[in-house]
């Protein structure tokens, strides 16, 4: 039960952070300017702690445009598919989902966020929800509420929204311990569209000690090629980073890791390390990329270093 109301209490402060009022928006605040009002909720907690302590308006258009860039699924091309896929949603939001009189948005609603964060559910139902004891299944009441489940089964998730007061106005009565790792997974896998991505993402540990980044990668996850005995694993990696919040550089590193396939298969962790020397103190970021060349899956991490005067 205690876990249960942790649960639920983090999902309301998300709830309260994501939430938008269109009649109090406040234009000179950057949390409610038109591009992080919609996208905060796709952005990692390092991303928010970011953006919120840009200096001016020449590093949000920088912030902004990076942004998408690390979620371009093919920069080889002009579109940006999954930039398109999230003005689908927020189109589609707005549309279908608006409560309330003079209501213009959609988006900001539960259905709407949870729409924007996870994308079209697998199945989409629609009938009437009874209350009932939570222990018996005994009815407590007769009366019936307008109800909708939504079903994505690639997060084994279902979620509820009940209009409990008659107005027009669904919410979710109950908060899924998955909901919260769905809701992680989609921000550090970087594509909004390919289902099949977060299936086989694969994730990373990383952290910085000794003048150099070091990453591990586990092995069980990963699409290894294999020439005769060898097998091999090979990655793009990009590393942004900030010191203080603000931009200073970016590396772009190739790597490609080689074992004997007896050996590749009882390896259970690969480790490799990335070269950086802070110049300057001060509080730093390092937002680490890695594209698994084979099937092109990508995941993302964070970690913090501090540089103190010598």
């Amino acid at each position: 039960m205690k876990k249960r109301l942790t649960i639920i209490a983090v999902w309301l402060m998300i709830m309260m952070v994501t939430a938008c009022s269109p009649k109090k928006k406040i234009i000179q605040d950057p949390f409610h300017d038109s591009f992080f009002e919609k996208s905060r909720l796709i952005m990692t907690s390092e991303e928010l702690s970011i953006y919120k302590h840009l200096p001016d308006e020449k590093s949000k258009k920088e912030f902004i445009k990076e942004f998408w860039e690390k979620r371009d699924p093919t920069m080889e091309t002009e579109e940006n598919e999954n930039k398109m896929a999230f003005e689908e949603r927020i189109k589609y939001a707005n549309r279908w989902f608006r409560e309330g009189k003079g209501s213009d948005t959609g988006w900001g609603t539960e259905r709407g966020r949870i729409l924007l964060q996870l994308g079209f559910p697998d199945r989409r139902e629609f009938g009437d929800y009874t209350r009932t004891h939570p222990m018996t299944g005994a009815l407590l009441e007769t009366k019936r509420y307008p109800m909708e489940r939504w079903y994505y089964y690639r997060y084994q998730l279902g979620l509820v929204f009940v209009d409990m007061n008659g107005f027009g106005k669904l919410r979710l009565i109950r908060v899924p311990a998955t909901l919260l790792t769905a809701l992680d997974l989609v921000k550090f896998t970087l594509d909004l569209r390919n289902k099949s991505e977060l299936k086989r993402a694969f994730k990373f540990n990383a952290k910085f000690g000794k003048d150099a980044l070091q990453i591990e990668i586990p092995v069980k996850k990963l699409s290894l090629e294999e020439n005769n005995d060898k097998m091999m694993a090979k990655f793009n990696i990009e590393v942004y980073i900030y010191r203080n919040y603000k931009k200073i550089d970016k590396i772009t590193e190739e790597k490609v890791i080689t074992k004997s396939r007896e050996e590749m298969l009882d390896t259970k962790t690969l480790s490799f390390t990335i070269p950086y020397s802070p110049s300057e103190k001060g509080s730093y970021y390092f937002d680490v990329i890695i594209e698994e060349v084979l099937t092109s899956s990508k995941y993302r991490n964070f970690c913090k270093a501090k540089k103190r005067l010598d």
